[in-house]
Formats: structure tokens, sequence, C-alpha cells
């Protein structure tokens, strides 16, 4: 029981301060050249969030590729939040968009702590504070946010969606999602500071018509690769890097948190 009401403590905590997942969700994975549509950075739990309220000047990038070229979404943004932009869809093809913010500092209780650790695979950093002597000790942690999703426009398809966006932690595909289809197999390639990301957990969420979500799980392999069975739906990929911050005065550890979000039909 007291388990239970730690994890409900934490889930509570991830919501409150920060949530625990965090992605780009276009009105549309579909769409028409020519088209408007919205992109939206929503926050919350199990693939379902409300729009987050991030102010404009934490903004790192946020960046629509196509095929032609790539431009900076930023100046599109009313008020001072990055909740969310309009975006013409002028070409043709596989659109990219790209959101990174600056590290934002959170403190946790040690079983709290804890419990976020394992929930999402951090077993260095486990292993770490055990050695260090540190699992009595609350958390000092640097987060931020790498996230992606691709929007398909027309049937033409292209290789935007593997463009490198420069970001620290990067989430993409071997093939171009828009090329596949549910129950085919899709192979995501994790990457942190431009090397492969061995040993993260990763999560393939599904949230289909019905708006029913699913979640499965399973740790990259010595490549840095996952593989999951395609669905029908919405789809989000995430997964979390947690090192070492550089400064120990500022915080003992600094996490990026990882997301990729696509359509299949």
């Amino acid at each position: 029981m007291k388990k239970l009401s730690l994890f409900t403590g934490l889930s509570i905590l991830f919501s409150v301060a920060f949530g625990h997942e965090f992605w780009l969700e276009p009105t549309q994975f579909f769409a028409r050249v020519g088209q408007l549509i919205r992109v939206q950075v929503l926050v919350g739990e199990n693939f379902t969030g409300e729009r987050s309220e991030g102010k404009k000047n934490r903004l790192i990038q946020y960046r629509h590729y196509t095929a032609a070229g790539n431009e900076d979404l930023s100046p599109a943004l009313v008020g001072d939040t990055y909740g969310d932009v309009t975006v013409p869809l002028k070409t043709a093809g596989t659109h990219l968009f790209s959101f990174a913010n600056t590290p934002k500092f959170l403190s946790m209780k040690p079983d709290s702590f804890l419990l976020y650790l394992e929930e999402d695979g951090l077993d260095n950093v486990i292993e770490a504070r055990k050695k260090q002597g540190n699992t009595d000790k609350p958390s000092r942690e640097l987060y931020q946010r790498c996230v992606k999703t691709l929007v398909q426009v027309g049937s033409k398809t292209d290789d935007t969606f593997a463009k490198n966006t420069g970001m620290m932690l990067e989430i993409s595909l071997a093939k171009n999602p828009y090329n596949q289809h549910p129950g085919q197999t899709a192979e995501f390639r994790l990457v942190f500071a431009n090397k492969p990301l061995a040993g993260a957990l990763v999560r393939y969420w599904n949230r289909d018509a019905t708006n029913h979500v699913t979640e499965e799980k399973q740790r990259s392999d010595a490549h840095g690769r996952a593989r999951f069975t395609l669905r029908a739906g919405a789809n989000m990929v995430s997964a979390v890097r947690m090192v070492p911050h550089n400064n120990p005065v500022e915080a003992d550890w600094h996490s990026y948190w990882g997301s990729l979000t696509f359509g299949c039909r």
C-alpha cells in the first residue's frame, strides 16, 4: 500500500510539476497541400494531455522541415507561450516539426525520485546514487524536452522524416512511417549526443479512433534500436536519458525527454 500511495503521489507530482509525457500533436497527421493545421505542445499522462503553457523565451528550437528546407516557427507563435501554432502546409511530402526547450530545475523526495527512475528504466542513475550514498537525499535535476512530430501532406513521401534536428536526444525511424501500414514492424533509432543510445527504456503508445490507448515497452539494443508493430491511429514513441550534470553546484543530474509522434493507417 505504501508503494501504491507513493506512485499515486508521483503521478500527481509529474502532472503538476512537469507532466510525465510531453509531445507535439498536430490537428491531423494526414493533410492536403495548402491546408492550415495547428500543432500543439501537449503534456500529460498515458498519451492524453493538455496544452503546455510554457514561456516562449524558453525555446531553443521550434522548426518546420520539408524537402525544400526548414523555417523557424517561433515568429508564428501568438503571445508569450509556445503551446499552439498554426502552420500552412505549402508543399506535398513528409513534414517534420521539432521542438526543444531550455532546462528547468526539479527536486523530488528520495522515494518519489526512485519510483520515477524505476518507471523510466533509468538504472544507471539508481546504481550511481547507491554508489554515491545518496539514496536518502532529495534529487536535484535539470530536465528538458526534445520532441518531434511527422505530418504527411498529400500522397508523395520523402526523406524529411530522417533529418537530424541537432537535438541532444533524437528518436527517428529507419523507414518513413507513411510508407508503412498497421501490422508492419517499424524500427526506431535512438541517438544521444550523436551516438546510439543503448539500453534505454523505449515506450510505444497508440491511440486509436475510439481514443483507446495502449502502451508497449522494450529496451533499445546495442545500436540504439527498438522495434514495434505499428497500430492504426495516433502513435508516440518516447524515452528518457539522464546523465550527471556538468555543474554539481547547479544540479546533480540532467535529463532529456524525447518523443516522436506520427500517424498510421
